[in-house]
């Protein structure tokens, strides 16, 4: 479809299509160790099927309530990837390390936790409240990777962090939500330093859509008002980033909605460039343009 907003690719995906679809022996991940956060509902859950019908190995399922991660274990396909559930949050630190040393080597980690926070204006906000999503969006971030990256396979391992399109809005476009999407960037800003510190490893943040989950709708919209997105979308485009031809994108921001196969098309381009990375609109300045 016609990109209904701004877009680096002609075509605009809201659904699985051909290129990203898991099943394609091309993706497979036969033998990879895949570890899922916020794991026990939405578009945690469908990364988990998805990584599943690829053929992964093992999956590692992580989120604050068993019985949820439970019930998304028990949608795995039979005989196909072995599993383990540990309820625990992201933000937890000593739970998390207890994790990283029982899973051991591992190649792919999506952290797909997501806190919304409260909303309202910066003064007059309960702080503890509007702090709980830098807990889970920030904080969570950088637990997971002191506890998780001593033990990536050195062979090449995946990470990915899920975030917010909607932090490059204008400020007025998103008033009341300043706990969420400040967290958000500072999010992206860290999974590029990550990216930087750790080349063996490949690193980015990607926008799932407009995915009808707790967090989305926590933001007060009607999703019958815009063009939603199937949560299959993102976790099959997670898929497809994991194969060594999508290096071009490491350290970027990108969008699950975007046709992989224009993407591919400017991988020189995006490679020898800073597009996709958070910096200072207008930044380099060209004097007296």
């Amino acid at each position: 479809m016609q990109p209904p907003y701004p877009c680096p690719t002609a075509t605009w995906h809201n659904d699985v299509y051909h290129a990203i679809d898991a099943t394609q022996p091309a993706l497979s991940q036969a033998g990879r160790t895949v570890i899922v956060t916020g794991a026990g509902s939405g578009i945690g859950r469908e990364t988990v099927l998805a990584f599943a019908k690829a053929g992964a190995k093992h999956l590692v399922l992580i989120g604050r309530t068993e019985s949820d991660l439970l019930e998304t274990q028990n949608q795995i396909p039979q005989n196909t990837a072995s599993s383990s559930v540990f309820a625990t949050s992201v933000s937890d630190e000593a739970g998390i390390k207890k994790v990283a040393e029982a899973v051991g080597t591992w190649d792919v980690l999506v952290m797909g936790a997501a806190s919304k926070g409260i909303k309202g204006p910066i003064v007059s906000v309960d702080l503890a409240k509007w702090w709980e999503a830098y807990e889970t969006d920030v904080k969570s971030i950088v637990i997971m990777a002191q506890a998780f990256f001593p033990n990536a396979n050195k062979a090449g391992a995946y990470v990915y962090g899920l975030t917010s399109g909607s932090l490059v809005l204008p400020v007025t476009w998103i008033a009341g939500q300043s706990a969420y999407q400040s967290a958000k960037t500072a999010q992206v800003k860290i999974m590029e330093f990550l990216a930087s510190e750790n080349p063996d490893i490949f690193i980015c943040t990607v926008h799932p859509g407009m995915v009808d989950t707790k967090v989305f709708r926590a933001a007060d919209v009607d999703p019958a008002t815009l063009p939603m997105d199937t949560a299959a979308l993102p976790a099959n485009f997670l898929v497809w980033l994991t194969q060594p031809k999508t290096k071009f994108l490491n350290g970027r921001m990108i969008w699950a909605n975007w046709d992989v196969d224009e993407l591919s098309a400017q991988a020189e381009k995006i490679q020898n460039s800073t597009i996709f990375t958070l910096g200072c609109e207008g930044w380099p300045f060209v004097p007296g343009g």
